[in-house]
């Protein structure tokens, strides 16, 4: 994370730490730790644990983790590295616990909400688990619809598979692979990893780096933020991307874009994990061969699932259509109702003011914005939320709509604009603001000064 340089091992070779040499590293807030042992005792699992190997994780860390006075204890446990030079840069973002608003709304979040639903119904204090009616609906409209789409593929079962394919991206992986969707870490590796690799055959690998280091900790950063530059050329989402002629149609064939998701995940997916060991910007430091091999393996089954037992059922003639629309569908709709919340206008960091580019709290909140209701939350594992989410990734999304009446107010104490577009149809009027953000980036900058 940051703009300094990663690495993965400690490799002193002076005779008293010659042993030790191959030991995996983390730093937060300037200090190396030692996290190698600690991955097999990791209460969020080894495979979120590994997304700080090599790297500043302060923000990961303190995003992550709603019980502060907890994880310091543990923190305080780990080993240090002292006895050699800091091995990255220190973060130069802001980090969350340095934000006064981030803190005030966290420790409301604990006492209004997680310690309510401890003493009531038995939910974890650190916010993980409690998402079962969620997880059932989930796998159970994906195998329903996997069965139909086997037994008879058409262009319908096509697009109902792919709404669950959108669904398990949303409402299973999403929440499992920010470590929210169970208590247990094995549970959220399995689902992160069935629900990403196997039902829409998107890398979980791929997507923890991408998403979680990179999208999560600078949000719409031009520099940080994958998903604005790796958009780019074709979609020009920030002021300070060069400017082409045909970005002045950019409203009319980016949703046309969308639908390619799938294919560029399956060629992206490759290239990043095999070829380059990394995700633009972000390396994979941490990486291991059990990561490497679920990937393999769950791209065999999802292939195996959606293409080659209903070919082998039907024939290619029959499969191609319905296969093509499963992938497109699903894809469009994920990139529609993620497009949507962070693409508006006012949500770009150079629009913000001094106090907000400083303060990590206020930057997740201004650079979001939450629309839909409760029932939308279920039916988009809280994608709809997305305030509420940046500022606390790894809990259960069904604590969200509790979340943002305690986050409205806080803003509207510390004058922040909550970016809001509540109610059944509140995906219509965010979606016009999107539209019209994607026009505003489509203008030629040299005629509209």
């Amino acid at each position: 994370m940051g703009k300094g340089g990663n690495a993965s091992m400690v490799k002193n070779h002076s005779p008293t730490r010659e042993a030790n040499r191959c030991r995996k590293v983390t730093q937060i807030r300037g200090q190396v730790y030692d996290i190698t042992d600690f991955a097999e005792s990791h209460p969020g699992g080894a495979q979120l644990l590994a997304l700080a190997v090599g790297r500043d994780a302060t923000i990961l860390f303190e995003s992550h983790h709603i019980r502060t006075e907890i994880v310091d204890s543990v923190l305080k446990t780990l080993p240090k590295v002292d006895d050699i030079d800091k091995l990255f840069p220190d973060e130069d973002f802001p980090a969350p616990l340095d934000s006064p608003v981030y803190r005030k709304i966290q420790q409301r979040v604990r006492d209004e909400i997680l310690a309510p639903l401890e003493r009531t119904k038995g939910r974890a204090a650190t916010g993980r688990g409690g998402c079962l009616l969620d997880m059932a609906a989930v796998v159970a409209f994906f195998f329903t619809s996997l069965s139909f789409y086997i037994a008879c593929p058409s262009i319908a079962t096509g697009i109902i598979l792919g709404l669950a394919g959108y669904w398990s991206g949303t409402g299973l992986q999403h929440t499992a692979n920010h470590g929210g969707l169970c208590r247990s870490s094995s549970w959220n590796q399995f689902w992160g990893w069935f629900g990403s690799d196997v039902v829409i055959g998107k890398s979980s690998l791929e997507w923890r780096y991408h998403h979680t280091v990179s999208h999560h900790s600078y949000c719409n950063d031009i520099n940080r933020d994958q998903d604005v530059y790796t958009s780019f050329p074709l979609i020009r989402l920030d002021e300070t991307q060069p400017w082409s002629w045909y970005h002045t149609f950019q409203p009319i064939y980016t949703p046309f874009i969308w639908p390619l998701l799938y294919l560029a995940a399956q060629i992206g997916d490759f290239v990043n994990i095999f070829i380059y060991r990394a995700s633009p910007g972000v390396e994979y430091t941490g990486i291991t061969p059990i990561e490497v091999a679920l990937y393999v393996f769950g791209k065999i089954f999802h292939v195996g699932i959606t293409l080659a037992i209903p070919v082998y059922l039907h024939g290619w003639a029959k499969i191609w259509a319905p296969f093509v629309v499963y992938g497109c569908f699903g894809s469009f709709v994920l990139c529609w109702f993620f497009i949507v919340s962070h693409n508006l206008d006012g949500l770009r960091p150079q629009q913000f003011s001094h106090t907000t580019r400083n303060d990590w709290g206020r930057w997740q909140i201004e650079t979001s914005a939450s629309w839909g209701n409760v029932f939308w939350s279920f039916l988009s594992g809280g994608l709809n939320y997305q305030i509420e989410h940046h500022l606390f990734p790894g809990v259960a999304h069904n604590l969200y709509p509790l979340m943002q009446p305690i986050i409205k107010q806080e803003c509207v104490n510390e004058g922040i604009q909550y970016n809001g577009f509540d109610g059944y149809l509140g995906i219509v009027p965010i979606t016009f603001k999107m539209f019209c953000f994607l026009t505003k980036m489509s203008l030629n900058p040299s005629k509209t000064k």
